[in-house]
Order: structure tokens, then C-alpha cells, then sequence
């Protein structure tokens, strides 16, 4: 019969990267003449680690208490639609109503439709 021990030396504990380091290593990452392995071995992260903060970077979602980026907006004022209809009971159904007024956001040169 054989019996195994084991003995618990201490608790392993994670470590908890701040949005400051993790915005640090990402960028070093495309520093010119740096890779992900290296950035990775000198900090002692996985490198699979720093990639999944590289992709959470591109998407804005790397996490943190950042202050949202703001961006400059452009009002281009054009002429309201005629819509011509029959008037509404006042008792109708907001769906049935019509709308007005549409909003666009361009980002980047390209349109985005969520």
C-alpha cells in the first residue's frame, strides 16, 4: 500500500494588475523591436495574459477606473422630413405615433449600425 503526503507550504495567490500596469505592459508590447513573449518573460506574465489585454485594449474594454474619452461632435442641421399622415388621437400609442428626427454617428470613416 502506498501513501502519499503532502505538505501545504503557503497560499498561492493571484496576482491583481492595475489598469496603470496593464496599459504599461500593452504598450510596451508594440514598442518597435518587442514582442509579446519578451514584455511577457521580463514581467514574469503569460504571454496569453498580455494578449487577452492587448484584444481588451482594441475593443475598449481593458477595464480600470479611466474617465471615458470624450470626442468632438459635429451638429450638421438638415432639413426636417414632410411627413404627411392623418392626425393622431392624442390617446394613440407612442408606437404609432410618427418620429422625428434621426441620429447618425460616424466612426472612423466608416458608419456603425448596432
Amino acid at each position: 500500500m502506498w501513501r502519499m503526503q503532502v505538505k501545504v507550504l503557503g497560499v498561492e495567490r493571484r496576482r491583481r494588475w492595475s489598469y496603470d500596469e496593464k496599459v504599461r505592459l500593452v504598450e510596451e508590447t508594440v514598442q518597435a523591436g518587442e514582442t509579446v513573449c519578451g514584455v511577457a518573460r521580463r514581467h514574469g506574465v503569460a504571454p496569453s495574459l498580455l494578449f487577452t489585454w492587448r484584444r481588451q485594449a482594441r475593443q475598449g474594454r481593458l477595464g480600470g477606473d479611466a474617465v471615458p474619452a470624450l470626442v468632438p461632435v459635429e451638429i450638421t442641421p438638415t432639413p426636417a422630413p414632410v411627413l404627411i399622415s392623418t392626425p393622431q388621437p392624442a390617446s394613440s400609442p407612442p408606437a404609432q405615433r410618427a418620429r422625428a428626427g434621426i441620429i447618425e454617428i460616424e466612426l472612423g470613416g466608416g458608419w456603425c449600425s448596432r
